[in-house]
């Protein structure tokens, strides 16, 4: 007897469903035990140095939101460090393993900028190259030419500006950070923002079109 015949399945006969992102539900810790746990379990944070449950629950709600806004594609580092600082500006640090804050009114946002420069270095091969002229000295980067081509287009500088913050103009690194926490806090930006976006190689640019963020 002849075995059952089955034919193959061609490729346009297989129906593949695009999978829905669901978002991230932020759990508010009731003591720190809970914060470091849900760190630690939706990102991956596994040295979260942070002694104020407040200011705890701040950074793991402004985390899921990053989580959510970049559907689950965000990379954190494995240590997020708080500080408390007398007449300290609000500032942030982010290392190759490691982001560290300064607790100020800003942390939010603080928090945004600098996992927009974990993203941008994960995903760019010239992210070193992009910094400020006082970094690239200091880590002794001698090719100048992104920054030079960044600082002399002196149109987009003027775009920056208006769209980001004047900030965001020391640098291509501090302009892909800059408009990452732009973008995060739900602002709409225009095409030519986008574009420079796109030409510094920022993170996540396919699913902020996608979510109609950048126009």
């Amino acid at each position: 007897m002849n075995p059952i015949f089955r034919p193959q399945k061609r490729n346009v006969d297989t129906f593949i469903r695009e999978q829905v992102f669901d978002d991230l539900l932020f759990v508010k810790g009731k003591n720190l035990r809970d914060a470091y746990n849900f760190a630690e379990k939706k990102f991956n944070i596994l040295n979260f140095d942070v002694n104020n449950l407040a200011d705890a629950n701040l950074i793991n709600s402004t985390m899921t939101k990053i989580f959510n806004m970049t559907e689950g594609k965000a990379k954190y580092p494995p240590i997020v460090s708080l500080r408390r600082k007398k007449k300290s500006r609000y500032r942030g640090f982010c290392g190759d393993i490691s982001i560290e804050l300064i607790k100020n009114k800003k942390i939010a946002s603080v928090l945004i900028h600098e996992i927009g420069h974990y993203n941008h270095q994960a995903c760019s091969k010239n992210y070193y190259k992009m910094g400020k002229l006082s970094e690239l000295e200091n880590d002794g980067i001698t090719d100048l030419s992104i920054y030079n081509q960044f600082m002399n287009d002196k149109a987009s500088l003027k775009l920056i500006k208006k769209y980001i913050c004047p900030y965001a103009t020391s640098s291509p690194a501090e302009f892909i950070a800059c408009t990452f926490e732009k973008i995060i806090n739900g602002k709409k930006l225009p095409a030519e923002i986008y574009n420079l976006y796109c030409k510094y190689e920022g993170p996540f640019v396919d699913i902020f079109m996608k979510k109609g963020l950048i126009q």
